[in-house]
């Protein structure tokens, strides 16, 4: 599992620290600060070019041999002496004896595999022992495929290095910061608003009219009317129907406007428009998507099956009320939303956008007395007026793309004591690649990928003997072969008076991991989920023989296009080694700066990879944590299927999980390296070895594959409204060190 992240060209960092030309003495060293007890030396820096490697893309990463080396800013070196440590590395976090600041230690592209070099003039404490190094990459000024700089090489919120107990940390960027929070959740309530007012219109109140006039509504004018049908008028005097909700009409199993017989056909339709709508299966683990392209095709269904209601012929005084009910619907998403075709025929409704008065619309009803027929339920808070107002300042179609963050990042349910819709606020993931049984996350729990670090914790070699830079070793093999320093002359563990050259005995790597992810097919032929999601929503029925999976033909590369991928189980915060921070949450990294080429999943041949910086996910037990990936696709066949509980339309979103343990049976076993140590350590300054998804410095690889069933188990749909339409309802050594290679990791289960 070992693919040392010889990240190109800092595969083997190395420090070196040359003393200045000067004259000893044995009285009294010139060289010694006889105040500060320091020797002035050079400090010299080398980094190894013989493999290189990128992050999100290849080039962001230095993930392979092509890459150019990114640089190294923000560099700080840390020396300590520590009583009997001569020789060893720090394997603890304590207090440092001196932090340098070297700022931009080298420029990108300035290194070459032959000499690669720094050289600056700094002075060690006597008696230091060890010294600890921390780097990242600069920060770059553009980013790659039209993507943000901080979607194509990561961010931190916190890259803090402190010479002081627990003062090291580095921090995930969150997606959604503090300030955009209260936009983010003006965004819910307004969308869930809107839902809600549609599902709760009413014949209360002032809605409550006679429908026995003779003019029918024109110009979006509710008119009472009379319906006619071979001659036959069936007419309601003021009055004579009851005060119904929409709801209803899913209530029971007769009719709410004659209780003493079953629900006529359209009645049916509408109470299985409102069932299908509001039923969402938490406790069995549905996801229902709540992003704005999920509202978007969600109201294009509602609407066309309110069209056909609307549309169609009565056949008694009931199904009259039905039909005037259409009427009601029909006005009320008209408040919302507009659309490129919206006939009145019962032709299906098309091009369904949000409508620019949305918001004033949407405050006019909250805005409904009480007594008047209101359609906000009481006892029910409102949003506000500012939260309101953040959300129009937010593209709701892209949300929650909009603000960074995935689509399902947002979850919707149903309030079943109240009658509305909501998002929810904190979630167990076990859909989305959850981590941590129990565990509650939310939108602020989505992270940027890292950014590249660096990190070297190494013992010190000391020489009384004065170096050309050039005689050092230049390259990583050279480095880490002991003979090299023991002819040089490097005999000594820690700096003393007399002392003219130091050398950082262990390479520098990187403090990050590296995913590297690659999806392809095992079948061409993948089977939706529909005969368990049409047993599941006609419980009593029999269907043994009935309602077949339906069987989806991958016809090119771009079928099935991967739009993002989620990575669960990490820590927001890393301390000194780059491990969980104590009190440190964990959530998600999610990674959406994906290239063209990488979306495609071709039917033969290999995929792009994808590269995905990450920190170690190591964990203080005995056994070592499951990661979970939720993959994001955008469904491009042309058909519709039934996923794990719902509908995904054809250009919807939808994700399939992969799961990663580190003990599965056949998995390679881990390399550890023998020229630098990996934390976390044992107290004599062993690594522990401790095998785990991802591991600092090491690239693990992932083989996604579409399976023949992987389809039933895509998440986060929408809920199946067409059905409705059938009144029966049922239809810094830069090369990445090889981690570990899961191979046929079947999607969604087998």
């Amino acid at each position: 599992m070992k693919n040392v992240m010889k990240w190109a060209f800092v595969g083997a960092a190395v420090l070196a620290i040359v003393a200045c030309q000067k004259e000893k003495s044995s009285v009294d060293d010139p060289l010694k600060d006889p105040t500060k007890q320091e020797v002035n030396t050079q400090f010299v820096f080398n980094v190894s070019t013989t493999n290189t490697q990128s992050k999100q893309t290849a080039a962001a990463t230095q993930a392979t041999t092509t890459n150019a080396f990114l640089g190294i800013d923000n560099a700080v070196l840390m020396t300590s002496f520590i009583e009997g440590n001569d020789g060893k590395i720090l394997t603890a976090d304590q207090v440092m004896d001196k932090s340098y600041d070297l700022a931009a230690l080298i420029s990108p592209a300035t290194v070459s595999a032959e000499l690669s070099r720094r050289v600056l003039e700094m002075s060690l404490p006597l008696k230091t022992n060890t010294l600890v190094f921390y780097g990242k990459a600069p920060t770059q000024t553009n980013g790659i495929d039209g993507f943000s700089v901080a979607e194509s090489y990561g961010k931190l919120d916190a890259f803090n290095v402190s010479n002081t107990v627990n003062g090291t940390t580095f921090s995930l960027g969150k997606r959604l910061s503090d300030a955009n929070l209260n936009a983010y959740r003006g965004t819910e309530k307004l969308l869930a608003g809107i839902l809600s007012n549609i599902l709760n219109t009413n014949l209360k109140g002032t809605e409550h009219v006679d429908i026995s006039a003779t003019t029918k509504p024109s110009g979006g004018v509710l008119t009472p009317y009379k319906y006619a049908l071979s001659g036959n008028e069936y007419t309601l005097a003021a009055g004579g129907y009851p005060q119904i909700c929409w709801a209803d009409y899913a209530t029971g199993t007769n009719s709410p406007v004659n209780p003493s017989h079953v629900r006529f056909p359209l009645e049916e339709k509408l109470s299985h428009l409102y069932w299908a709508m509001t039923t969402i299966r938490a406790a069995e683990g549905e996801l229902r998507a709540g992003s704005g392209d999920a509202v978007l095709r969600t109201v294009t269904d509602l609407w066309t099956v309110v069209n056909e209601i609307r549309s169609s012929e009565p056949l008694n005084s009931e199904e009259a009320v039905a039909k005037f009910f259409a009427e009601r619907i029909n006005l009320r998403i008209e408040k919302y939303f507009d659309a490129a075709s919206k006939p009145a025929d019962g032709n299906p409704v098309t091009g369904v956008t949000f409508d620019a008065d949305l918001l004033d619309n949407f405050k006019a009803e909250l805005a409904i007395a009480a007594g008047d027929g209101p359609v906000w339920p009481s006892g029910y808070a409102k949003p506000s007026n500012v939260e309101l107002g953040l959300a129009m300042e937010r593209d709701l179609e892209d949300f929650p793309h909009s603000f960074n963050l995935p689509r399902g990042g947002a979850h919707m349910t149903f309030n079943t004591t109240h009658g509305v819709f909501e998002y929810v606020t904190a979630f167990n993931t076990s859909g989305m690649g959850g981590v941590g049984s129990g565990s509650n996350y939310g939108v602020q729990s989505y992270f940027y990928p890292a950014e590249l670090v660096y990190f070297g914790n190494s013992p010190l070699l000391a020489s009384s003997t004065e170096h050309k830079t050039s005689t050092y070793p230049q390259n990583t093999t050279e480095w880490n072969k002991d003979t090299n320093w023991a002819a040089l002359g490097f005999t000594s563990p820690h700096v003393e008076a007399s002392t003219r050259s130091v050398a950082m005995r262990y390479d520098i790597n990187y403090g990050n991991a590296l995913l590297e992810t690659k999806v392809s097919y095992k079948t061409l032929s993948l089977s939706d989920n529909n005969h368990a999601v049409q047993v599941e929503n006609n419980p009593g029925v029999d269907l043994t023989g009935l309602e077949p999976d339906k069987t989806i033909t991958v016809a090119s590369d771009e079928s099935f296009l991967l739009t993002g991928i989620i990575v669960g189980g990490q820590p927001e915060n890393v301390g000194w080694d780059y491990l969980m921070k104590d009190g440190s949450k964990d959530g998600f990294i999610y990674d959406r700066a994906i290239s063209p080429d990488a979306k495609k999943i071709p039917t033969t041949g290999s995929s792009v990879s994808v590269y995905t910086a990450v920190f170690d996910n190591y964990v203080a037990s005995a056994t070592q944590n499951k990661v979970y990936v939720a993959l994001e696709f955008q469904n491009n066949t042309g058909e519709d299927f039934y996923g794990n509980h719902a509908l995904v339309r054809d250009g919807g979103y939808f994700y399939l999980i992969g799961e990663l343990d580190p003990a599965k049976e056949g998995l390679a076993a881990i390399t550890w390296p023998t020229y630098y140590k990996i934390p976390p350590y044992n107290a004599d300054g062993t690594s522990k070895e401790i095998t785990r998804v991802f591991i600092q410095d090491y690239k693990t690889t992932v083989n996604f594959k579409l399976g023949a069933n992987s389809l039933k188990y895509a998440y986060l749909t929408v809920p199946d409204l067409r059905s409705s339409s059938l009144t029966l309802g049922l239809s810094v050594d830069i090369e990445w060190s090889t981690g570990l290679n899961f191979d046929d990791v079947i999607l969604g289960g087998n």
